[in-house]
């Protein structure tokens, strides 16, 4: 449906007046002469061609209100707002090209309309540095204004995100509401351990997210099983006698025959149901020794516990070290989410892709464990307004259980933003996993792609319209004769020409993928639950330096003694005794392995028969 044409604005208001103005000197009232009649000619020309333009524009879908290098229509907006409104439950994305109206976007909240969409998630689609990051900062800002709490993972470190976040926040009064989690600069970051919340099987399968999934492998799918039972035993027993733990303990743990011998032993879990199921583990490790007992065999162990041991061991040292090897953490994932508190997870993917990777795996693992918490509550203790979660180039930490959270987070008043560059940053962690993910997106936001399957994926997402395809052709011909055998020479020529027009209507693209590999930074096409589609420009959130000199450096706020969360009555501190652990396993593999020396320095003595 076409706009009606709207005339104003500096340039329309010139061309009316000068058109005028030709108009009044034809009058009797100007003496004639070159001069004016020449004046006259270019006032009326220019207006003229001016508002030609306009129209030609009009007739052809619009006139655009907003310069960009595509010309694209609009469907009209979801929302009509005017430009000095705001409404509760929604979101300003940015302004239609064409007619410049606000778009604004209805999110799941109290206020019921028809016009709200079945879920609230978001998939952000472009190149780098096209302008998603600006986008959703944007949402961010409205969000951290209407008091809601924010969880941005960020996969490449950026400084100026958290200072962009920082000014937010004092700009809303909002400062100390800021946790950071920073495992590339522990100076500046809350402490956080990512595996000391939640029950032994939801910690245990946290745990065994930063293993490769088994594929169609048997061996794999058993080593896993295996795996996840023998910690989900351990981890068990640990909880039960109170002992609270850091990667670095499980780390060592896993790894030391001497530990694991003790820890069916230990007071608070000797005796229970927790420390029997975790000795019946315990013992399938178990070989004889020379005394006629019995001892835990270390090369099983590490057959076992070797990889996941190796990857606790790397998240419990060094940078990362220094933030999750406590046992009295500053953030509980849970609690913040509940809080409404805003939560930033630079990782430094370039340089630490492996532990960084590992590392927001069990985050998102400690996420999804916060969800299944929320659920369970009544539906008025839920946060209100619902959590905005930005998963930014989340490429380096995708695992295939993501589309679990796209279903399910709704429910726990959770509104997803996933931002890939490429449909094969998902593709290339499962086949299926971009269609679970994004059939369960409401809104898909497609900035400029350039790459050409996903550029092809939009287009074909947007859907198609009837077009008329219109054609041209042109013929032209010569010829000529000559009789040679007649004894008067005659002969004969000829030529012609044609043109022919034609037209045909057909299935077309609303928007092609060659338009979407050609949208400038800030532009992007946003489809809404299928049925709609916008064209829209994305404002930029900026300061003054004034007020960014005023806001200062972003400062972190952590709890002066903070507790251990329950059902921890002590540390299990395995990491401060490893001096002792370590002497401790050398005596213990010594007493492993000389009895089979002796054997056969005994055989050798025997005299032949």
């Amino acid at each position: 449906m076409r706009d009606k044409l709207k005339l104003g604005g500096s340039e329309d208001t010139a061309a009316l007046l000068g058109i005028a103005a030709s108009l009044w000197a034809c009058g009797p009232y100007i003496v004639s002469g070159p001069i004016w009649q020449t004046a006259t000619g270019i006032a009326t020309a220019v207006g003229g061609l001016h508002l030609t333009r306009k129209i030609h524009r009009w007739m052809d879908g619009g006139e655009h209100a907003i310069r960009t290098r595509v010309d694209l229509p609009s469907d009209p907006p979801i929302l009509k707002v005017s430009h000095h409104e705001s409404l509760p439950d929604a979101v300003l994305l940015g302004y239609l090209t064409n007619s410049g109206e606000p778009l604004w976007l209805p999110t799941l909240g109290d206020t019921k309309r028809p016009e709200d969409p079945p879920n609230d998630h978001m998939m952000i689609l472009g190149m780098s540095g096209v302008g998603k990051t600006v986008a959703a900062s944007e949402m961010m800002l409205q969000q951290i204004r209407a008091g809601g709490g924010v969880i941005f993972a960020d996969g490449k470190i950026d400084s100026g995100n958290i200072n962009v976040l920082w000014q937010m926040l004092r700009w809303t009064g909002r400062e100390d509401d800021l946790v950071v989690i920073h495992p590339g600069d522990p100076s500046v970051s809350n402490t956080y351990n990512p595996i000391l919340y939640g029950d032994a099987d939801e910690v245990a399968s946290r745990i065994m997210s930063m293993v490769p999934a088994a594929g169609n492998s048997a061996g794999a799918d058993f080593y896993r099983k295996s795996a996840t039972q023998a910690l989900s035993a351990l981890i068990a027993a640990l909880q039960r006698g109170g002992y609270a733990y850091t990667p670095a303990d499980l780390s060592l743990l896993l790894l030391s025959p001497s530990e694991l011998d003790k820890l069916p032993n230990l007071p608070g879990i000797r005796g229970t149901p927790e420390g029997r199921v975790a000795a019946l583990f315990i013992n399938r490790f178990r070989v004889p020794n020379k005394s006629g007992g019995t001892m835990i065999n270390v090369e099983k162990v590490k057959d076992l516990f070797g990889g996941i041991g190796g990857r606790l061991g790397l998240m419990g040292s060094g940078k990362f070290g220094e933030i999750a090897n406590t046992t009295r953490p500053d953030v509980s994932l849970y609690e913040c989410i509940m809080q409404n508190k805003i939560v930033y997870l630079p990782l430094p993917t370039m340089g630490k892709e492996e532990t960084a990777s590992d590392f927001a795996k069990m985050f998102i693992g400690d996420y999804r464990t916060a969800v299944s918490w929320i659920q369970n509550l009544p539906e008025r203790m839920r946060p209100n307004p619902s959590t905005l979660v930005f998963l930014d180039e989340p490429g380096s930490y995708l695992s295939d259980t993501w589309d679990r959270l796209f279903e399910q987070a709704r429910s726990a008043r959770q509104r997803l933003m996933l931002s890939p560059q490429t449909k094969a940053n998902l593709d290339g962690v499962s086949e299926t996993l971009f269609d679970k993910v994004a059939g369960n997106c409401a809104t898909k936001t497609f900035f400029q792609l350039g790459a050409q399957e996903t550029a092809e994926f939009a287009g074909d997402y947007i859907g198609m319209r009837l077009g008329v395809l219109k054609t041209l052709s042109e013929s032209s011909s010569d010829s000529a004769s000559e009789s040679s055998t007649d004894v008067v020479g005659s002969g004969a020529a000829g030529a012609g020409a044609g043109t022919t027009e034609g037209e045909r209507e057909q299935e077309m693209y609303k928007v092609s993928p060659d338009d979407l590999k050609a949208l400038g930074k800030g532009e992007c096409i946003l489809s809404w639950c299928g049925s709609s589609y916008f064209h829209v420009k994305v404002p930029m959130v900026s300061f003054s330096d004034e007020f960014k000199q005023w806001a200062g450096k972003p400062k972190i706020y952590a709890p002066e003694n903070p507790r251990r969360p329950r059902p921890y009555r002590t540390d299990y501190g395995i990491f401060e005794r490893l001096d002792m652990v370590i002497k401790a396993d050398q005596d213990y593999i010594k007493a492993q392995f000389p009895a089979k020396q002796e054997k056969k320095a005994d055989t050798r003595k025997q005299p032949d028969a």
